[in-house]
């Protein structure tokens, strides 16, 4: 018996249930003890503050007290920090079923798209399973090539009133075809035809496929209504659509994260191109992708960087400090353990003394 409790005659409540659910970024915040804003985690032998070893998170030296609950480093159970990504990001373990959402909505309004004298809309309410009502949904919704205006939907009363018709006001919008291609996510619409002459009307091909950020993915989710998240297998109060896409994290082992994301909102406070934002904005998903699965099929492990980024110019000054150094970096830093030249030879940095062999070029990988 364990000591330190004490026998207690009060009587034990018993589980009837539990719930699972998604954390809120407003849940998160609150959880948090530190907000993380550097990837040192040392700073004149000493934790930074806020860095990913602030005293806040719990204490790792037997001569220190965690700075949030005051106890020592074999009672301290440690503390949750949180980081502000510079733009929302894809959680890659809801990255399916995010897809089957966007499939059941609108893409303009938020709207379900499925027609309420459907048989499968119909079977779909009477399913209490979440996972086989959304998709019997998303079956109901998939083929949906136009969000219906004007449509109306039964919604049952409280305390045994009588059903009440509510208008599920859709906007007529037409519906890209969307997919997931890695850890993007497209939508594609169809051509138009001319009623006239039934000669195609291809759009501009920018407007027929785009490539959804999860900034804009968040802007349709956001508007999914309490009622509508019930129809797709959701209780809201627990789990919403749009905290499935990152807005901040969790943070432990993350200083690639925090680096990256800081790299981001530089390039964007500094008003740099479109295109050189989208490819920062890549890496810092592709890092919090293998953060939370390093095994993704398709995708380069963690210790790889994605080949777009490999061969662009902006990243051999990056790549040139990994390869300097080397694989005994300073603490806080990452380095490079070997490189391989665009013939396919590997170079070891562990064994290579000369300067000169540290050169890089187009072409060039460095792996840590």
């Amino acid at each position: 018996m364990d000591i330190r409790f004490p026998f207690s005659p009060a009587e034990v409540a018993k589980v009837r249930c539990v719930q699972f659910g998604i954390l809120s970024p407003d849940e998160i915040r609150q959880m948090s003890v530190v907000q993380i804003e550097h990837s040192e985690t040392t700073e004149r032998g000493k934790p930074k503050v806020a860095g990913l070893s602030d005293p806040r998170l719990g204490t790792i030296d037997r001569k220190m007290k965690c700075e949030t609950c005051t106890a020592n480093m074999a009672e301290c159970p440690g503390h949750f920090g949180h980081l502000e990504l510079a733009k929302p990001m894809f959680h890659i373990g809801f990255m399916k079923t995010v897809l089957s959402i966007m499939r059941c909505v609108c893409f303009n309004c938020s709207k379900i798209l499925a027609d309420e004298e459907d048989h499968k809309f119909k079977q779909a309410l009477k399913i209490r399973n979440p996972k086989h009502k959304l998709r019997k949904i998303l079956d109901a919704s998939k083929n949906k090539t136009k969000c219906e205006g004007g449509d109306e939907i039964e919604v049952q009363g409280q305390d045994g009133e009588e059903p009440v018709k509510k208008s599920r006001g859709g906007c007529g919008a037409q519906q890209p075809k969307i997919t997931i291609e890695g850890m993007k996510m497209n939508a594609e619409y169809k051509a138009q035809k001319k009623k006239s002459d039934d000669q195609e009307q291809l759009p501009e091909p920018v407007e027929r496929k785009q490539t959804l950020t999860a900034e804009r993915v968040l802007s349709v989710l956001k508007r999914i209504s309490d009622e509508d998240c019930q129809l797709l297998g959701l209780n809201p109060k627990y789990a919403r659509p749009d905290w499935m896409i990152l807005q901040d994290d969790l943070t432990h082992q993350l200083a690639m994260i925090i680096r990256h994301n800081d790299n981001l909102r530089r390039q964007e406070r500094s008003g740099a191109p479109a295109h050189i934002i989208s490819e920062f904005a890549q890496l810092l998903q592709f890092h919090i992708a293998t953060y939370f699965d390093n095994e993704l099929p398709g995708q380069p492990r963690v210790c790889v960087l994605p080949k777009m980024l490999l061969f662009n110019p902006m990243f051999i000054e990056w790549l040139k400090e990994l390869v300097e150094y080397g694989p005994h970096p300073p603490p806080g830093k990452t380095g490079a353990k070997y490189i391989i030249r665009d013939d396919g030879q590997r170079l070891d940095l562990r064994y290579l003394k000369k300067s000169s062999d540290h050169h890089l070029e187009l072409g060039y990988k460095a792996f840590s």
